[in-house]
């Protein structure tokens, strides 16, 4: 018997193998950073203008936002283990035309192709891991989910700073390969083989992932049964429209501004952002992912105690404070054409301390709520219209960046990425509802009463389930 609550080992070993396939999205986005310092030192087998440049970083968007529909349907169609595990031979072929890579095309494909394993990781993952979990640590595991993806950015910060071209798409090649040996190992989601109609093997993979006495069992497999009924096994576009329109609102607005704050321009151009800091380019992109990890433990140790809301408000001040310091320090370094030491380090700290902030709310908490707040017959509709969100929004700020930076400055882009946060913050307090210690059931019952003007869902008393 484990001495952890609800078998947390079982759910944990899961839900680790379940996000490896976000190791590999955080490794390929991560990429792109020391790939640019290969290009600029000419060590590179391919050579790339900077508009060449510009799209291999944003094709993995591309890949990303065409899918993130398809990667929702399949979920509902062939299972949450399957449709994740497809990630696997996706981010294979792409490692490897990067390794034989002699071409700019043959980048293009490869990051095309990365994207598309990325979309379903970000769809798949987070639902796997919310339906797995007992409700006590639903949000405390949402901590293995952000905590692999961070470190798959490092991993490429860390390999791409120490060792060579080739070097780093071996192993990005590696991580997939072992990915596909450990997910033979999971079961499919509880939640999914109810919704289709298996009752008996849903109680077998629960079982699987629980270590409680047989009573816990059974009032677990209930809410499972209660949260999936026959009318909501048909979740159509116009469900989602209609029936789940608050939480959709909601989670669409988080999802943009997840990325509006400038957490994809951060995280892609970690190099260029922190040039002039006094140290090259891919050690300061080391110490920057060294903070998104360090960014998952406050995560985990308050989600589940302070609840999701908190963690969103604080995230959205402390990102605004940091992005304010940004452009005040660029703006001192455009006025002298020349950055001290000090004023170097500080810029480190400050983007450091921005990109610590925003993964400690509006990155992993979104992956909760996500899965929160539909039930099982819209949530795979949902995953991908908010992926797509995040995806469409991070292309335009990407894209964006680069021209407002040789019109206006860097500087720019951090007074937007304030302004916005800020605003964001504002929404949360009015707007985002609170679900921690909530079962499914609890959270869609909730949001037939949500009162949009508000902000908040009338109170009734509930039987616990």
């Amino acid at each position: 018997m484990s001495t952890l609550p609800d078998g947390i080992c079982k759910q944990l070993f899961a839900c680790f193998i379940v996000s490896m396939p976000l190791l590999m999205a955080g490794t390929t986005l991560g990429w792109s950073s020391p790939m640019m310092e290969y290009t600029l030192k000419g060590t590179a087998p391919v050579h790339l203008t900077s508009d060449q440049e510009s799209w291999m970083v944003t094709l993995i968007d591309v890949g990303n936002v065409l899918l993130s529909l398809p990667a929702g349907i399949m979920m509902d169609r062939i299972g949450r283990k399957l449709s994740v595990y497809l990630t696997v031979p996706i981010t294979l072929a792409g490692w490897i035309l990067i390794l034989t890579a002699r071409q700019p095309w043959h980048l293009y494909v490869a990051r095309f192709l990365h994207g598309s394993a990325m979309a379903i990781s970000l769809i798949v993952s987070p639902s796997y891991v919310g339906e797995m979990a007992s409700i006590s640590v639903r949000g405390s595991l949402a901590l293995v989910v952000e905590l692999t993806y961070a470190s798959g950015l490092l991993l490429s910060y860390v390999v791409g700073w120490l060792s060579d071209y080739e070097t780093l798409a071996i192993v990005g090649a590696i991580i997939p390969v072992i990915t596909g040996l450990l997910m033979v190992s999971i079961p499919e989601s509880p939640y999914f083989l109810m919704m289709v109609g298996k009752p008996e093997e849903a109680a077998r993979s629960l079982r699987k992932l629980r270590n409680c006495g047989d009573e816990e069992f059974a009032e677990e497999l209930e809410i499972v049964r209660l949260s999936v009924t026959e009318d909501k096994c048909k979740g159509k576009l116009t469900d989602l429209l209609h029936r789940d329109r608050a939480p959709l609102i909601i989670v669409l607005t988080l999802a943009a501004l997840q990325m509006a704050c400038g957490a994809s321009v951060m995280e892609a151009y970690a190099s260029s952002v922190l040039y002039g800091t006094g140290l090259s380019p891919n050690a300061s992109a080391v110490i920057f992912g060294l903070f998104i990890v360090v960014a998952c433990v406050p995560f985990a140790l308050t989600v589940d105690k302070y609840g999701r809301r908190p963690l969103f408000m604080a995230s959205c001040v402390g990102t605004t404070l940091c992005h304010v310091f940004i452009a005040v320090l660029l703006s001192q370094d455009d006025a002298e054409s020349a950055s001290s030491s000090l004023d170097g380090w500080l810029l480190l700290a400050s983007v450091c301390g921005a990109e610590f902030f925003i993964n400690i709310g509006l990155m992993p908490v979104l992956s909760v709520v996500q899965c929160e707040y539909f039930p099982s017959d819209t949530r795979g509709l949902a995953n991908s219209a908010v992926v797509f969100t995040i995806t469409f929004t991070s292309t335009i700020m990407l894209k964006i960046y680069q021209p407002v930076t040789d019109a206006y400055g860097k500087r720019a882009n951090f007074v937007g990425y304030a302004v916005i946060t800020f605003l964001g913050g504002l929404f949360c307090y009015f707007w985002v509802p609170e679900t921690k210690g909530k079962s499914f059931l609890q959270i869609q019952t909730d949001f037939e009463t949500y009162a949009w003007r508000n902000g908040k869902t009338r109170r009734r008393n509930y039987e616990r389930i």
